[in-house]
């Protein structure tokens, strides 16, 4: 496994850029860019790019899938502020947006699928002056199905000796906290986002690279909550979290569930090794390799903790409906 990354966009993800040498509007007129991350499904490519022309959004990079052969040349004529973003190898959804976000230059940045329809009212002015001013790492929407069925999209995580796990919720407070945002989608705040170290690349799996750069927020001190005013609706079914306990899981144990927070800083102690190379389905050499990695991580991060799994999930805030 290779080392744990340390700064934002450790691993460069080769990539070419099409497009966006043209604005329709003065850069200033929009208050976020737009990171749009493609499923690969059959949708109206031109209907999506002209919705978020018609929401205000001029300075878009559409995220291309490396096997799509999608007709980007004349789109790219027909929507000269798109950056369509090729990578030139298979990635993860995390590597997708960690490249994206080093593109955007806005202080805001949504993250937003092509599945999912943005209007003028989905994310209204308002909304956006006040996470500019509140300076969160990232609002996550209220979501709904295509059918405009709310979706349960507060995550609680809960923890207990034996398993650790995360259940969702309905909410309906405004400014609700939650593990990590659904689906990838919300409102980053750009710089908070580099600092955090974006997405873990080597995490492949979904759910817990998504949950790994929550967890590893909330344990830094920075805030991931919902807010009611900002909802956005899927236009096709609603994508299924693969939870399930792998290799991925394993990295998300250890730089998250592990460490313990002592007076102003986090540890990770050696007798936790064994309760790790239990869990981890390796061999014991490959497992205290992998251990030891994440102990020198927790090191080099020790000052930014300000709590640990037990002290989280203990202070966790309930939703109050």
């Amino acid at each position: 496994m290779s080392t744990i990354p340390v700064i934002f966009n450790e691993k460069k993800v080769p990539h070419t850029i099409v497009g966006g040498t043209v604005r329709k509007t003065d850069e200033d007129s929009s208050p976020f860019s737009v990171i749009l991350l493609n499923r690969g499904g059959r949708y109206y490519r031109s209907a999506v790019f002209a919705n978020l022309e018609a929401a205000g959004c001029t300075s878009v990079i559409s995220v291309e899938l490396s096997n799509e052969p999608y007709d980007i040349e004349n789109l790219s004529v027909r929507f000269p502020s798109v950056k369509f973003l090729v990578p030139l190898e298979k990635v993860t959804v995390g590597e997708m947006i960690n490249t994206a976000m080093a593109e955007a230059s806005s202080p805001l940045v949504l993250v937003v699928w092509n599945d999912v329809k943005v209007t003028p009212s989905s994310v209204p002015q308002r909304l956006v002056s006040r996470v500019r001013d509140e300076g969160t790492l990232c609002v996550a929407p209220v979501l709904s199905s295509e059918r405009l069925e709310t979706l349960p999209v507060q995550m609680v995580p809960a923890l207990s000796k034996s398993s650790f796990q995360v259940e969702p919720m309905p909410c309906y407070r405004d400014g609700s906290p939650t593990v990590y945002p659904f689906d990838f989608m919300g409102i980053y705040n750009r710089e908070k986002f580099v600092r955090l170290g974006g997405f873990d690349h080597r995490i492949r799996n979904p759910y817990w690279q998504n949950l790994d750069f929550g967890f590893r927020a909330h344990l830094w001190g920075e805030r991931v909550i919902l807010m009611t005013s900002f909802r956005l609706a899927y236009e096709s079914e609603v994508p299924r979290e693969d939870v399930t306990v792998d290799a991925s899981y394993m990295a998300f144990f250890l730089k998250n569930l592990l460490a313990v927070y002592r007076k102003d800083e986090a540890v990770l102690p050696i007798a936790r090794f064994f309760p790790y190379a239990a869990k981890s389905g390796t061999n014991p050499f490959e497992a205290w390799s992998r251990f030891s990695a994440a102990r020198k991580w927790v090191r080099v991060n020790r000052y930014r903790f300000n709590r640990d799994a037990v002290s989280l999930v203990r202070e966790w805030e309930p939703c109050v409906q």
